[in-house]
């Protein structure tokens, strides 16, 4: 009895305390009326790793939290963030044989500026003698006139530059440092690229017999000879793209320091030296040097090769001040949760506790929301703060329940579902079947029977949202189609069997039951698919790598980036290549390689358009839905959300809403008669 009566009234006395925990949880972020969002979320709380987001929710966090040099807009276009400009060039570098041989061929440069002034027709804005090389500076990074300005002084002879690649079975960098110390031919080196732990590649000048043979006998002291040097090329200058990003004054970091190009720069040396996945992470590869210029105001980034896509390294991609990187680069996984760096976003992070996180505006002017954000919090937790209004934000939309929310908004699609096809295999091969099983998918089906939330996708293989994208429509579900095109080729009306596997990640709930609607679906088609699993990411990545397969189901992340070359090129179909769908078409592979030393944006449409429209003649590839998280906003916040059906993010909150521009006001005088 004295049990049934605590019950009776404890229980009563719990939801009472738990509603005044809401509202002075609501209190603690609500400084002013209106400036305070409470957000609820079910999971744990984040790592803080702004590299590393594991949950959606997480990333927008962080979004608020630090900044990136670019920025992709609402429109989908690259806009300054804390770089305000950035400029590509090419800097072109011919060696001679001596310091009085450079400055006569720069003598035969500055003469053929004259009265044509053949220097601005070539884009050349300067020719400077260092030591006993001579360094070009274009204004253009695809500058057609480099072979005429290296014609003009090819009377003084430059010396032949060559590029190797060193590849070792022991680890080379420590081995190689060792080397270089002792080596009286450590000069004619120009350039040195690690390609992970056992491989460099190496630019050279000049005769290098006796640097390779001092060489050898190092490296094949303790290697059992296994060292292989391979010569990749020769030329007589050495061409390299440069990026300079120029940051935008007074931006500060959250402590009151300023933020400086040696930040940046920090950041990428950071990243380098890890193996995240990071989107365009390849451009990380492509680096070969960084500079920190006038005075901390400039960052010089130079490119081993001719490489557009590289500025997309630096949209979204956050920046973290040099002193924190180095006093924690060893513990670096750890520091974000413990000791967080400080950012230079719209918000920073005042408080940090085992269940929540408050994040204040920086400057009130660009952003006056504060946030309050409640992790792990249990559902019971979440209704009373629901019913009590204490609660502005609910993400999952799932956790509400009953309650009855009237904002509800989609997160933006950060990859999509898709299936791939080995083009290589003996009948997926055949662009007719591709043809009749993407004409039999019903998407709308899928979504309506799959758990979560998911998007219908266009028929592009470019990321959409982006100002390159194409937004081409996909193949319209059409069944009866589908059949004549398999009649007309000789499909199982004419007795052919029509049958293969799609590989499936077997821990993936949604792609196993993706799998099965999509058997389904092929089989009313005439088309038999069997399932086959594979137990984890690592398996799979080694079935994508071999080609082990004759269709699989594959989540892509969306990138900024138009390079697509990694993933459709002939000369990566091989097995152990990337192109793992095997396609292989000249004309896709001539746009590819254009698109892919592309440095203006502005030019970037017109070539997705051509390489989309041939891939998508291809099939090689066929999309099936996005991936969205779903958030439910309280009432209050009806004027600052978004328009319905728009994707939504925190950082959607932040901005002041559009205020509609009131009409001029025109007087009318009324003038008598004259």
């Amino acid at each position: 009895m004295i049990l049934a009566r605590s019950l009776i009234f404890g229980f009563p006395l719990l939801i009472v305390a738990l509603a005044w925990w809401a509202a002075q949880e609501t209190r603690r972020s609500r400084m002013e009326p209106g400036d305070g969002i409470v957000v609820m979320l079910p999971q744990e709380v984040p790592a803080l790793n702004p590299f590393l987001p594991a949950t959606e929710a997480e990333r927008e966090i962080m979004e608020l939290v630090h900044a990136p040099l670019l920025r992709t807009g609402a429109d989908g276009t690259l806009q300054p963030a804390l770089a305000e400009l950035w400029n590509w060039t090419q800097e072109v570098t011919c060696w001679f044989g001596d310091e009085e041989t450079a400055a006569l061929a720069q003598e035969a440069l500055q003469a053929q500026i004259g009265e044509t002034n053949r220097w601005a027709e070539w884009h050349l804005s300067s020719a400077r003698v260092v030591e006993n090389s001579l360094l070009l500076s274009f204004s253009d990074p695809a500058a057609t006139g480099v072979q005429q300005a290296l014609e003009s002084m090819a009377g003084q002879q430059p010396l032949p530059v060559t590029f190797w690649r060193i590849e070792r079975r022991a680890p080379l960098r420590q081995a190689w440092e060792q080397w270089l110390e002792k080596s009286s031919q450590r000069n004619l080196i120009q350039r040195v690229w690690f390609d992970g732990e056992h491989a460099c590649e190496i630019v050279l000048v000049g005769a290098a017999q006796l640097l390779f043979d001092d060489l050898r006998r190092t490296l094949d002291a303790d290697d059992a000879g296994q060292t292989t040097l391979q010569q990749r090329g020769e030329a007589f200058a050495l061409s390299e793209p440069v990026l300079d990003l120029d940051i935008r004054p007074g931006q500060t970091w959250h402590d009151g320091t300023p933020v400086t190009a040696a930040d940046a720069k920090a950041t990428l040396e950071f990243l380098r030296t890890r193996d995240w996945p990071l989107p365009n992470r390849e451009t990380l590869r492509q680096v070969q040097a960084i500079e920190v210029q006038n005075n901390g105001a400039r960052l010089h980034v130079t490119l081993r090769r001719r490489y557009g896509p590289a500025l997309c390294l630096w949209a979204d991609l956050p920046v973290l001040p040099a002193a924190w990187l180095q006093a924690h680069a060893q513990e670096a996984a750890a520091a974000f949760t413990d000791q967080p760096p400080p950012g230079a976003g719209t918000h920073r992070l005042v408080m940090h506790e085992a269940r929540s996180l408050i994040l204040l505006p920086q400057d009130t002017e660009k952003a006056r929301l504060r946030f309050l954000l409640n992790f792990a919090a249990l559902p019971l937790m979440t209704q009373i703060g629901l019913r009590t209004r204490t609660v502005d934000i609910v993400w999952p939309a799932a956790a509400v329940g009953q309650v009855h929310f009237t904002q509800m908004r989609f997160t933006p699609p950060r990859q999509r579902v898709v299936v791939l096809w080995n083009t290589q295999h003996e009948l997926l091969g055949q662009a007719w079947l591709r043809e009749a099983l993407a004409l039999a998918t019903d998407t709308k089906a899928l979504i309506r029977t799959l758990p979560g939330r998911h998007g219908l996708v266009d028929g592009s293989i470019f990321p959409p949202g982006l100002w390159f994208s194409t937004q081409a429509a996909p193949p319209a579900f059409d069944l009866k189609q589908a059949r004549q095109v398999l009649a007309a080729a000789g499909g199982p009306q004419a007795g052919r069997e029509l049958t293969f596997s799609l590989l499936v990640h077997a821990g993936n709930p949604l792609h196993e039951k993706t799998a099965r609607q999509l058997v389904a679906q092929w089989a009313a088609l005439g088309v038999r698919v069997a399932i086959e699993t594979v137990p984890d990411d690592a398996a799979l990545a080694q079935r994508l790598v071999e080609r082990r397969f004759d269709a699989v189901l594959l989540d892509q992340r969306y990138e900024v980036s138009w390079d697509q070359l990694p993933w459709w090129h002939s000369s990566q179909a091989e097995p152990g290549g990337s192109n793992f769908s095997g396609i292989a078409d000249p004309q896709i592979d001539l746009q590819l390689e254009a698109l892919a030393v592309e440095f203006d944006p502005a030019h970037v449409p017109a070539r997705v358009r051509d390489l989309d429209a041939r891939l998508r003649a291809l099939r090689p590839m066929l999309a099936l839905f996005t991936r969205h998280e779903e958030v439910a906003l309280s009432p209050s916040l009806q004027h600052q959300a978004v328009a319905g059906g728009a994707a939504w993010t925190l950082r959607t909150l932040t901005m002041p809403p559009k205020r509609a521009i009131p009409a001029p006001v025109i007087e009318l005088k009324l003038r008598s008669p004259e």
